[in-house]
């Protein structure tokens, strides 16, 4: 379904979506800041899996521009913001984004907001006016396990900004010592107007 243009991704079943961008371009075309400007919102109990399976891998999704309007609106999430389900990013380019929170993406403060970054993808070029120019993580899961985190901007996080505070729960009800995960994955060129050129975490414990 749409919300305001955005395509909404939801339903209580586990159902599992994949999309091959196969070298083509999502475009949300939101030249300026829109309430619902995101270009996938997510709100399921299963799974999108975003792919590209060209040569050439010039597949990409942009043109996603959020603005918050009200205290339960909190422009965030510029291509996808993660309420509920599990996104897998694992080909393409997520670029030319732009959010208050989380140009690229936001993962919202559910224990089943999960998202992965693998293989190909590229998240880059992305803007957040406050924090995580790339991908903005609140008590969700991150697990970076391959692509490239590049040339993002925001004023804290330019490439991510973790926000620990969320997470002293997780800690305190099992043995996991962290929601955050990176393995064999590039950050390069990110930067931030004041902390966090890369990676920011913020932590009340």
């Amino acid at each position: 379904g749409t919300t305001d243009g955005a395509l909404y991704i939801s339903g209580d079943c586990k159902n599992d979506i994949t999309i091959d961008l196969n070298g083509h371009t999502i475009d949300r075309k939101a030249r300026e800041a829109k309430k619902y400007g995101c270009v996938f919102y997510m709100d399921t109990y299963g799974s999108l899996t975003i792919m590209d399976s060209s040569e050439e891998k010039t597949g990409k999704i942009t043109g996603g521009n959020i603005v918050k309007t009200n205290i339960t609106n909190y422009g965030a999430g510029g291509a996808f913001y993660v309420d509920y389900g599990t996104l897998y990013l694992k080909g393409g380019s997520v670029t030319g984004n732009k959010a208050e929170y989380g140009g690229a993406i936001y993962c919202d403060e559910k224990d089943n907001a999960i998202v992965y970054i693998q293989d190909d993808a590229k998240i880059y070029g992305n803007t957040a006016t406050q924090e995580g120019g790339g991908i903005y993580v609140y008590n969700g899961y991150l697990y970076i396990e391959g692509g490239e985190i590049t040339d993002n901007h925001a004023k804290y996080g330019g490439g991510v900004y973790w926000n620990a505070a969320g997470v002293r729960r997780i800690w305190e009800n099992s043995p996991i010592t962290t929601a955050i995960s990176l393995d064999q994955c590039t950050f390069d060129g990110n930067t931030a107007g004041w902390y966090g050129g890369g990676i920011y975490c913020e932590s009340v414990m």
